[in-house]
């Protein structure tokens, strides 16, 4: 009896997930564990590509977005509902609820039946199953900012200032929001172990540490790319190290996946100091300073010691990845660095043994070695 009333509360608990009922600790949400797929436009039905140009498509894509802010995908999961219904769900109501509506429909991302409303295939698959809710609340809130960003693209263009100050609003900056804001620090963190599964099992397959003991992840965040290099290498331990509100929520990812043990959490700013003690310092997607962080990085290891760095570097005419290049025309300072200038600066910061490789999508791999100090000859007298 007690194990089937386990077993029914464990169908209630999954159904609620899946419903997106409030309450839960979406940390517990393993479904989102295969990573994140992002939606492309080669994904749509080759009818509604025919009938999308590149203002259209503009505008298209803001809607989406506030369907992913307003929750619409999430709350209409596993239902068919009216645009009445709905609209008391969202908080909206009259003429533009109709519009909205038939928009997402228009584009294949809803199917109407009569009257009523549901997600498509496509929608269930790439808003829902594969997002997970810290990615639906904090990306789409990324989104509204580049939409503000490139509205007043001209004039970012002609005067060089940025977007923030032209429309008289705060710009964001991430580390202080973190230090303010704990739910957003908690958010942002699993928004970002959530996007990184699949760059780090790819990093577990391509990286050799089996002479390696100890790793210190700098900028870690969540630890996800540690605990895919623990799990692969058993001998393995890591520190993640990081701000005080990532650290907080990166223990409890930590304990939640049982390698407590084997992943350690330190606080931190690596602008500042990279401690030592370590044979591997890895920095992914940690948006490297410049050189200044990379001698740092190379004064800490051991002789022989191996300095990683995973990350969308870019082309070396900067078209590819697309996404970088718009995030750096929003950016109010130059942070585009490309796959051979992250080379050329691993070099001037002393390593060598410098090789690079593509792991995953956009995603590169690149390594360096700290050359093994020469034994100086014994005088002869």
């Amino acid at each position: 009896m007690r194990d089937r009333r386990i077993r029914d509360l464990r169908i209630v608990a999954k159904w609620l997930r899946q419903n997106g009922q409030p309450g839960l600790d979406e940390s517990k949400d393993r479904r989102e564990d295969t990573g994140l797929t992002e939606l492309t436009l080669d994904k749509l039905p080759e009818k509604v590509l025919a009938r999308i140009d590149l203002q259209t498509a503009f505008m298209i894509s803001r809607c989406v977005v506030a369907a992913e802010r307003l929750q619409v995908f999430r709350k209409l999961h596993g239902r068919k509902l009216s645009a009445a219904a709905i609209g008391r769900m969202i908080g909206v109501r009259g003429w533009r609820l109709e519009a909205f509506l038939a928009a997402l429909v228009s584009v294949g991302l809803l199917k109407k039946t009569g009257k009523l409303y549901s997600n498509t295939a496509l929608t269930s698959k790439y808003y829902v199953r594969e997002r997970s809710i810290f990615w639906t609340r904090l990306f789409s809130e990324e989104c509204r900012r580049d939409y503000q960003a490139f509205s007043v693209l001209e004039e970012m263009l002609t005067t060089e200032k940025s977007y923030a100050s032209i429309l008289g609003i705060e710009s964001r900056d991430y580390i202080k929001e973190m230090k303010r804001n704990p739910q957003w620090a908690h958010d942002f963190t699993h928004m970002l172990y959530h996007y990184h599964l699949p760059h780090a099992r790819s990093l577990a397959e391509n990286l050799d540490l089996s002479n390696h003991r100890s790793v210190l992840d700098v900028g870690g965040g969540s630890g996800v790319m540690s605990m895919a290099l623990v799990r692969r290498y058993k001998h393995l331990k890591a520190c993640v190290l990081d701000i005080e509100p990532v650290i907080h929520v990166a223990k409890k990812i930590i304990r939640r996946e049982r390698l407590t043990r084997r992943i350690d959490t330190m606080i931190g700013d690596m602008t500042r100091h990279i401690p030592d003690g370590y044979d591997v310092v890895m920095f992914c997607d940690a948006e490297l300073g410049g050189v200044s962080t990379l001698k740092m990085a190379y004064d800490s290891l051991p002789g022989g010691g191996l300095v990683v760095l995973v990350e969308d570097f870019s082309s070396e005419d900067w078209t590819v990845p697309l996404y970088r290049l718009m995030w750096q025309l929003r950016s109010n300072t130059f942070w585009l660095h490309s796959k051979q200038q992250m080379v050329t600066m691993l070099r001037k910061s002393g390593f060598v043994a410098v090789r690079s490789r593509r792991i995953y999508k956009d995603t590169w791999l690149i390594t360096g070695r700290k050359g093994l100090a020469r034994r100086r000859r014994a005088s002869r007298t």
